[in-house]
């Protein structure tokens, strides 16, 4: 291959526009990973853990609990079912635990929506790493053949 071939090659490689996207990806994790910790920091109330309530509606679960009624329907003291099942059906009858509830919901979406954010910005990243390693080994073969 003729040196003028080689060079016109390496001109068409376009590595300083590699490079200012590698700096633009860079720049997008970095917010949308600050994006998520404020909003994670933010509605920590509302963040349920796996398999868990929220601190809001297990708050409201602790309150209604001691306004649970003592006897039932026949006069004999609840059982442990029955007032399960009477907490149950407070997260619809209760205005503010199902407002909690609902809350809880929109945050776990908006947390799934984060991460999905978070992880195709590494995607595109990894990307024009990729794309950065294959041209620099172009350059290397150009160089030395």
């Amino acid at each position: 291959m003729e040196i003028e071939q080689k060079l016109e090659i390496l001109r068409k490689i376009g590595t300083k526009s590699l490079i200012q996207k590698l700096h633009e990806c860079e720049t997008e994790l970095e917010k949308v990973m600050q994006d998520q910790a404020d909003f994670t920091s933010q509605s920590y109330e509302y963040t349920a853990s796996r398999g868990s309530e929220c601190s809001k509606v297990k708050e409201k679960i602790a309150e209604l609990s001691f306004q649970a009624p003592e006897t039932n329907e026949a006069g004999k003291k609840t059982t442990v079912a029955e007032r399960e099942a009477w907490l149950l059906g407070q997260r619809k009858l209760d205005k503010e635990l199902s407002d909690a509830l609902a809350q809880q919901q929109v945050v776990a979406f908006l947390q799934d929506d984060h991460q999905i954010k978070v992880e195709m910005a590494k995607r595109r990243l990894e990307g024009i790493k990729a794309v950065i390693a294959l041209k620099t080994q172009q350059i290397a073969f150009l160089a030395g053949g």
